[in-house]
């Protein structure tokens, strides 16, 4: 079996598998609390379909700062639909969350060409994965002095809030030492790899020179786009107090911000399972019963979100349609 049609079997096991875990969840706390907590949601869909599109115009203004301090303007109108279109992508292609993210690079290349596409899409998912740590580790500070938690939630997030800053770490060094050197490192354990980087190494050199330039020049313009980064996190927060508002579950600012920041910091961990079915379902039953609220809040929120999640991916699909019928645009020189 090929290493490709091997991950192909890894990640069908794996979802197959998170899914299975959904279904025990919800056969455990009941489909029929979940039905009527879902039901009662109704018109609020809504409200935080709006909640959901406004940290994506925060992540969309970040990137569009980034583009306008380091490299061709682009109109913020553009950015904004290809950022909705590589979410809905991320949502829907069982890589990691990165499918949706190697897209934008392509979609906006009538504007701005691919060797600085790609770095402007990395850096920007560099700041992405900044702001989650920030959020991730205020969330956790604040969790730990202004709640009683239990052991049994902060040494798990702690563990993730590791594994995400490993994962920044390595991103930010591989970009400061360059694809061409990362990936011929790679490439002495994945020959496959070493032969694709070898066809593409004047494209790869180009995409260095653009990363020099970003890590060579003053970097002051990235705190803005960080600061975003973090207000598009505490949106997230807003969308949790509103859904436990409407379930007559109502809760504070910082209960909403320890929810948050588990369920942020379990998904990153279990980044390689398709759509994390499973761990996020899991993950909010285990902090909202360790809170104090039942099972069924738990996972009513999380389905909630699922549904919303399902609403921001049909609008993304709908405006990459729309994309498509338009006449391809010249690719930026």
């Amino acid at each position: 079996m090929s290493p490709k049609s091997t991950r192909r079997v890894v990640k069908t096991i794996l979802g197959a598998l998170g899914v299975l875990i959904f279904l025990y969840l919800v056969r455990r706390v009941g489909p029929g609390a979940l039905a009527s907590n879902v039901k009662r949601f109704g018109p609020w869909f809504v409200a935080t379909f709006c909640v959901a599109l406004s940290w994506l115009f925060c992540q969309s203004l970040a990137w569009w700062l980034i583009q306008k301090a380091y490299f061709q303007k682009v109109t913020l109108g553009t950015l904004f639909r290809v950022r909705i279109i590589g979410d809905s992508f991320n949502l829907i292609l069982p890589s990691a969350n990165l499918g949706g993210d190697a897209l934008r690079a392509f979609m906006i290349r009538g504007d701005v060409p691919l060797k600085d596409g790609v770095p402007s899409v990395l850096f920007d998912k560099t700041m992405e994965f900044v702001g989650s740590l920030v959020f991730l580790i205020g969330g956790l500070l604040v969790g730990l002095y202004a709640l009683r938690l239990p052991a049994k939630l902060v040494i798990p997030v702690s563990i993730s809030l590791g594994i995400t800053a490993v994962m920044v770490a390595l991103f930010v060094f591989a970009q400061k030492r360059g694809l061409v050197a990362t990936l011929a490192q790679l490439g002495r354990i994945s020959p496959g790899l070493a032969a694709w980087a070898a066809k593409r190494e004047s494209n790869l050199q180009a995409i260095d020179k653009s990363f020099r330039l970003l890590y060579t020049r003053s970097n002051t313009m990235a705190f803005l786009p960080l600061a975003l980064q973090v207000v598009s996190r505490l949106l997230g927060v807003a969308e949790v107090m509103i859904i436990m508002a409407v379930l007559k579950v109502p809760m504070g600012f910082v209960k909403a911000l320890f929810i948050s920041t588990v369920i942020t910091a379990g998904n990153t961990a279990f980044f390689v399972l398709p759509g994390q079915w499973g761990v996020t379902e899991g993950l909010s039953i285990l902090v909202l019963q360790s809170l104090g609220y039942p099972a069924a809040a738990g996972l009513s929120l999380a389905v909630i979100r699922r549904i919303r999640k399902l609403m921001t991916t049909g609008l993304g699909l709908v405006l990459f349609a729309a994309e498509k019928k338009k006449p391809p645009k010249v690719e930026a020189s």
